[in-house]
């Protein structure tokens, strides 16, 4: 009777064992930046919490915005944001991490948005305005801190980033 006792004490503990190894692992949290997180320079500028270009610029004379943030864990992330694209003059960003953006690779071509819509981060390296090359963009980034440069290139406006690691 002891080793029947014994016997069903060990099967009962190993079972939530096995079912706790076999529960999903939880994934790092995404790192969302608001608009007034950036340190912002002209043309660029803050309004009701959003960041707009006014006008059509080239990469030197585009408005910078630097967000600064940490990842956790290094992997490949993606680049989730809430933007405002009302059409196809008034559709892109420069955007980079941890580097200035370079005209044309890192333009990125928003699809058109009716009013504040989320959209994922693409670049158009040889690719053009309608046919990004990588879309989605990834980013292979370490552990630590971090810089997402955004220049302003055509009147967009901006609400908000989220770096999220990409799905395998």
């Amino acid at each position: 009777m002891k080793k029947i006792s014994a016997l069903l004490l060990t099967c009962t503990l190993a079972i939530p064992l096995s079912a706790q190894s076999a529960a999903p692992k939880a994934t790092p949290a995404a790192v969302t930046l608001p608009a007034a997180a950036a340190v912002l320079s002209a043309p660029l500028a803050l309004k009701a919490g959003v960041i707009a270009q006014p006008e059509t610029t080239e990469l030197t004379g585009g408005g910078k915005a630097v967000f600064e943030f940490t990842i956790t864990t290094a992997g490949e992330y993606v680049i989730h944001a809430v933007v405002n694209a009302t059409g196809e003059e008034e559709n892109s960003f420069f955007l980079n991490i941890d580097a200035q953006p370079e005209d044309p690779l890192m333009i990125w071509d928003i699809d058109v948005t009716k009013g504040f819509e989320e959209r994922i981060v693409s670049w158009r390296g040889n690719g053009d305005g309608n046919n990004d090359e990588f879309a989605p963009k990834r980013f292979k980034l370490s552990a630590g801190p971090h810089k997402l440069i955004l220049v302003g290139r055509e009147p967009t406006q901006l609400k908000s980033l989220s770096i999220r690691l990409a799905a395998k």
